[in-house]
């Protein structure tokens, strides 16, 4: 956070400055009420009482502007501080490869983005004011009572180690407690975030009254640790209080007596006192500042955690990236192998072929067999090996992702999206594109009925996580998405899953001209490409074109004629269902 102030190097000095200047012309005060009594002792005209009291009212003008100059550019830097954090966070967040996501969870990581971010605004802002600001008020009253009295202001400075012990006490369990609220309010935050996503699951399966006993564990376990760091800090402030207060009663006493003996006059001692009463705030500060850089260091560590995970590797060699390339792309890949973090066995293992530019492979093979693990690859949401993924002859860890990603469209199986009009979602790599490019990637995606029957046709809005729309629907917008972008390479991870045999054979005959890499399970919709690669747990058993395979009698002839029997099987049920 410090290399952070380079940026607020001029407003940061200058709010410090005011902090500085503020506690300096404060402290006048103390002064100005001391002499105006030893001036009404010695029967002064009342003309010097008034000049005594314009005084005061010049000092607290003066510091009042240095307080509001102080705090406006103070918490205003800290402000800008906590943006550029936060926007640094999520940039970070954006470059981390898809296996974080898979051991992190979401409300975990929106508590660190939010609160704990705040946390932290609240220790390099406010507490960087107070510190500055009472520590000028410190170290000047010090001297200024030293001036008075040297053994009295050596007396009432003895409560400083208490002090220093007592905040070194609290600060560190304060610390430790701070950290245990945020991993509580995670948590709740992490099942909140499931609930309010998975919520028609939730009622489909009457879970409503296991749920909310487990939401009011989560909050009841937050409330726990939220109470102990509350304790804690509520002792916190009556003992350096207390400790306070004992310098009072030592002063009261030797200060009294050094008056009636005449060592310092009666003004002098009123001074010294309003002095030493400046002093509570500075006391208490520490107490406070510490509480608050206790709590940001624990905020920050956890942030600090985030930015200690490796981002996907941006390049590898950039000298070699070639210029932007158009037209049909030719992908090989070679012998690629891929395994999860902590799985029993590889997803892929030596996996080889190679697509023509222009060309259409279907990708088959069982639930679990490595199509989604091939496909994330190519465009590196996962990381290939170098060498194994070829782009025209360029390895794709060659490429900036940017340029990558632009030429190789994927659609995943899962559909995200976003709770913005049809139209939005549909733009939403190609934000600039004009309304006649949108809907004619919309009807090569075969939406063409559905925008018929919505309301009001791409301006539609959709609904968190596109709710409003059925399956095939979610799914056909996001090939729709995939398709304005111009992509090379389009890669399908058996997006078309929900929508009927008869759509999909429309949807892949109506796609641009371009290299198609197809996932499916359907080999009906495998018959309309130009090769056909057979996994099974992650090794390809043969490859070849449909009619090749058909003929071979090997794994895919398997399939074709299990699927033909489901289907023969599957017409008598439903010419009975229609009678």
């Amino acid at each position: 956070m410090l290399a952070y102030y380079r940026w607020y190097l001029t407003p940061t000095v200058l709010g410090a400055g005011s902090a500085v200047a503020g506690g300096v012309v404060s402290l006048a005060a103390p002064w100005i009420v001391g002499h105006a009594i030893d001036t009404l002792r010695i029967g002064a005209p009342l003309g010097s009482i008034w000049r005594y009291a314009g005084m005061l009212v010049a000092v607290a003008l003066v510091s009042g502007f240095f307080m509001f100059a102080q705090r406006h550019l103070l918490v205003s830097v800290s402000r800008q501080l906590e943006h550029r954090l936060r926007t640094d966070l999520y940039d970070h967040l954006l470059r981390l490869p898809p296996v974080f996501y898979m051991r992190e969870r979401v409300g975990d990581l929106l508590t660190r983005a939010v609160s704990d971010v705040g946390t932290v605004r609240m220790a390099v802002g406010p507490a960087l004011m107070y510190t500055v600001n009472t520590g000028t008020i410190l170290i000047v009253s010090v001297v200024l009572m030293a001036r008075i009295h040297l053994p009295l202001t050596l007396l009432s400075l003895c409560v400083l180690p208490l002090v220093a012990g007592a905040t070194k006490y609290f600060g560190t369990r304060i610390h430790l407690r701070w950290g245990q609220t945020q991993e509580a309010l995670s948590h709740y935050t992490a099942r909140l975030q499931e609930h309010l996503v998975g919520l028609r699951v939730l009622r489909a399966y009457n879970c409503e009254e296991w749920e909310m006993r487990e939401m009011a564990a989560r909050n009841r376990s937050y409330v726990v640790a939220g109470a102990r760091l509350i304790r804690i800090s509520a002792l916190f402030q009556p003992i350096l209080q207390a400790l306070i207060g004992l310098a009072f009663v030592a002063v009261l006493g030797v200060g009294g007596n050094a008056v009636r003996t005449a060592r310092i006059t009666l003004g002098q001692f009123v001074e010294f006192n309003l002095y030493l009463v400046r002093l509570i705030w500075p006391m208490i500060a520490v107490g406070w500042v510490a509480n608050l850089v206790q709590r940001g260091a624990a905020s920050m560590s956890r942030i600090e955690t985030l930015f200690g995970e490796a981002p996907l590797p941006e390049l590898v060699t950039v000298a070699d990236a070639p210029e932007p390339r158009h037209g049909p792309a030719g992908l090989e890949i070679r012998e690629v192998g891929f395994s999860y973090p902590r799985a029993a066995e590889a997803s892929l293992s030596k996996v080889s072929f190679t697509v023509g530019p222009g060309e259409r492979l279907a990708v088959v093979g069982g639930v679990g067999c490595g199509k989604s693990t091939l496909l994330s690859l190519i465009p590196r949401l996962l990381e290939p090996a170098p060498g194994t993924v070829m782009l025209d002859g360029t390895d794709v860890r060659a490429l900036p992702l940017g340029q990558l990603r632009r030429e190789v469209a994927l659609v995943p199986q899962g559909s995200f999206l976003f709770s913005a009009s049809l139209r939005e979602n549909i733009a939403l790599a190609a934000p600039s594109a004009s309304d006649e490019e949108v809907l004619a990637a919309a009807l090569a995606a075969g939406l063409e009925e559905d925008l018929k029957r919505l309301p009001e046709g791409l301006d539609t809005v959709v609904g968190e996580r596109g709710v409003t729309l059925s399956g095939g629907q979610r799914q056909r917008v996001a090939i729709a998405r995939a398709l304005l972008t111009g992509p090379r390479l389009l890669l399908l991870d058996d997006c078309l899953s929900a929508v009927d045999t008869q759509t999909e054979r429309v949807i892949l005959e109506g796609l641009p001209h371009t290299t198609l890499l197809f996932a499916t399970h359907r080999l009906a919709a495998a018959e309309l490409c130009d090769k056909v690669c057979v996994l099974e747990r992650g090794v390809v058993l043969e490859a070849g074109t449909p009619a090749e395979l058909a003929a071979r009698g090997g794994r895919y002839a398997h399939l074709l004629a299990l699927q033909k029997l489901e289907q023969q099987e599957s017409w008598p049920r439903a010419a009975e269902a229609g009678s």
